[in-house]
């Protein structure tokens, strides 16, 4: 994530979750959701500050979602289309 002047973080760098996979490890990077079926995904993730295997699972995710939590792998997804998480930093 990047910071200039006085405006708050924003991401820089963007991967695609198509380009890692699910269960891969990856940068530490917060979360986009473009699209979702019935606007009600469920992804489950590892936090940064969370030891490992020390999961989170988070509901209700609807179309364009910024999630601002920052993870290292995404463990698994629900009601989500792959190719339009994003992860950015």
């Amino acid at each position: 994530m990047g910071q200039y002047g006085n405006q708050p973080d924003f991401g820089t760098t963007v991967l695609k979750l198509t380009d890692i996979g699910l269960n891969e490890s990856f940068p530490p990077s917060a979360i986009y959701v473009g699209a979702t079926d019935d606007n009600n995904g469920e992804l489950e993730v590892q936090p940064v500050g969370n030891a490992p295997g020390d999961t989170v699972v988070i509901h209700g995710i609807s179309n364009g979602t910024f999630l601002p939590i920052v993870v290292t792998k995404i463990i698994s997804k629900t009601g989500i289309d792959t190719d339009t998480i994003l992860l950015y930093r």
